[in-house]
């Protein structure tokens, strides 16, 4: 207790009026996030190299092997079942609803 009470009779400093009215301590910060500019760079940059790619003859005109079509129908498959899924949820909360 007395650690306390001699901590709190120390004398604090005040700011002097001159100090107080500066203008840096009345003028407000403003931040600004630069996150906008960045996504447009780099959806800019992802827009070049698709265009990039897109352009070489080899990838233009590659051929669908048996392995890409499978994996193909097979994400369309999973597609197909999420979206029966969805609809079986959907169907039996409508016409199962609780009341409380």
């Amino acid at each position: 207790m007395a650690m306390i009470a001699a901590r709190a009779s120390l004398p604090v400093a005040k700011p002097t009026v001159a100090a107080r009215n500066t203008r840096s301590a009345r003028r407000a910060v403003v931040v600004k996030a630069s996150a906008e500019k960045k996504v447009e760079k780099v959806a800019a940059a992802v827009i070049a190299s698709t265009g990039a790619v897109m352009a070489n003859p080899l990838v233009a005109e590659a051929a669908v092997t048996p392995s890409l079509k499978n994996l193909l129908n097979s994400v369309v498959a999973g597609g197909v079942v999420l979206i029966a899924i969805a609809g079986a949820v959907t169907a039996v909360s409508s016409f199962d609803q609780l009341d409380r």
